[in-house]
């Protein structure tokens, strides 16, 4: 492997990552002076509240929250901090928990529980801090009456193996749960709330990250109804009912639009995969490459959207297109991987070996694909790299890339030819970022 690209590469994504740090983040957004605390040029008398709260959850809360306590300082009357196991650190007024992701445990109920029973406490003098990222989904639940965790956790992993998006979880999710789909929103009010977004989903609809908890929700019943369908997923008898209430309207729908609860939230987004990207493309144009950000809003079968990368990555070796070389084209967003194997893996390192066996033997060509939280799937490790001595590497150890690609078997492969990328928990998540390099000759 081109060791000079290699490093080039891994350069551009820790600026990307970097760009995303979420403390960062926060204090981009918000600015206090005495009192007065704006954020987006709106402004909050931090004097006019009897308490004020802090409720954060999912991979990047903790940096989020020590931020929030930096610049509120004395202001801030305690808060509660989820985060997934392995992310956690000390915090000084917020109390920290861990939990798993991403199937959720018996820690994401008890957080879950923690948050509405300090929401109890609240009233019309209280303002809340809503600090959200990914992961929270599954790291803060509160299950409807008669769901257990083992129902969710089984319904997820099941929507998972047959390929569901994560708007579709999402769905699921919130008719599951009483703090998701402006659940938590609900649960808040009468307090004022401000909620601030570190995105992990495409396009960054406020109402699917993280199942979209203090914002209205367009999703309904009939939509987890399709979903289960069209997966053909078998439901335990306690969903069942769930949905079947929900249909026939015993349920209350989750809250939409107009709804009273959302009279006093208020919602910004703080950091995103194209921020990343265009602090990504800066650096990769430093280093001397032309550079080209092609999209932030990659979904699809990884190791499917792997063999379009492949054949731009072919368009600029042969004819210098579309970009002149040497080139840098950078992909932001999340795919998914339908499971038929029995290996280990992630969709980042999936997408790498399909990668490097479209493009075997092709010279100075090189993917990195890595999950900006530093987690691909269950696996230890951000992502891999991959280029046109991949497969011939794999087969100088008596490996067969297509063999283990078939098997879902990534990491597996990537393990004995060395060409993971750890980075251990980068505090921050906002989906995935693929850097194409082409090299001259």
């Amino acid at each position: 492997m081109n060791e000079k690209m290699r490093n080039d590469a891994y350069s551009i994504m820790s600026e990307a990552i970097a760009a995303v740090d979420p403390k960062a983040c926060i204090y981009r957004s918000l600015e206090k002076n005495g009192n007065e605390l704006f954020i987006n040029g709106r402004s909050y008398d931090l004097s006019h509240y009897a308490n004020i709260y802090v409720i954060a959850f999912g991979k990047a809360s903790i940096p989020m929250s020590k931020a929030m306590e930096e610049i509120l300082d004395d202001s801030l009357t305690s808060g509660i901090a989820v985060t997934k196991k392995g992310f956690a650190a000390p915090l000084s007024r917020i109390r920290v928990f861990e939990a798993s992701h991403p199937m959720p445990d018996d820690n994401s109920i008890a957080a879950g529980k923690m948050i509405h029973n300090l929401l109890e406490t609240t009233d019309s003098n209280d303002l809340i801090f809503f600090l959200i990222s990914g992961g929270g989904s599954a790291l803060v639940t509160y299950p409807r009456k008669g769901v257990s965790l083992t129902d969710m956790a089984k319904l997820t992993d099941s929507l998972m193996r047959a390929g569901a998006t994560i708007d579709e979880l999402n769905v699921v999710r919130k008719h599951l749960c009483a703090i998701k789909g402006g659940g938590l929103a609900k649960m808040a009010f009468p307090s004022e709330s401000v909620s601030l977004i570190l995105s992990d989903v495409v396009g960054d609809p406020l109402d699917v990250i993280a199942s979209g908890p203090t914002v209205p929700d367009t999703s309904s019943f009939v939509d987890f109804h399709d979903i289960v369908e069209r997966y053909n997923i078998a439901l335990s008898p306690a969903v069942a009912g769930v949905l079947d209430d929900g249909l026939e309207g015993v349920i209350e729908e989750t809250p939409g639009s107009g709804a009273p609860v959302f009279e006093k939230a208020s919602h910004y987004l703080v950091g995103n995969n194209s921020l990343a990207l265009l602090k990504a493309e800066k650096k990769a144009s430093e280093l001397g490459y032309n550079t080209m950000v092609l999209t932030s809003s990659v979904v699809g079968e990884a190791k499917e959207v792997a063999k379009v990368f492949a054949a731009i990555a072919r368009e600029e070796r042969r004819r210098g297109t579309p970009l002149p070389l040497p080139a840098c084209i950078l992909a932001g967003g999340e795919t998914t991987v339908t499971m038929k194997g029995k290996g280990l893996g992630g969709r980042c390192q999936e997408m790498a070996l399909s990668f490097a066996i479209e493009v075997a033997e092709l010279n100075d060509v090189l993917l990195l694909a890595a999950g900006t939280d530093g987690n691909d799937g269950t696996t230890d490790c951000a992502g891999a790299f991959a280029d046109g001595e991949t497969v011939q590497g794999g087969r100088n150890l008596q490996l067969d890339a297509r063999m283990f690609l078939s098997n879902n078997n990534s990491y597996g492969f990537f393990k004995e030819t060395g060409d993971l990328i750890k980075t251990g928990p980068t505090g921050t998540n906002v989906m995935d970022i693929y850097i194409i390099l082409v090299d001259m000759f």
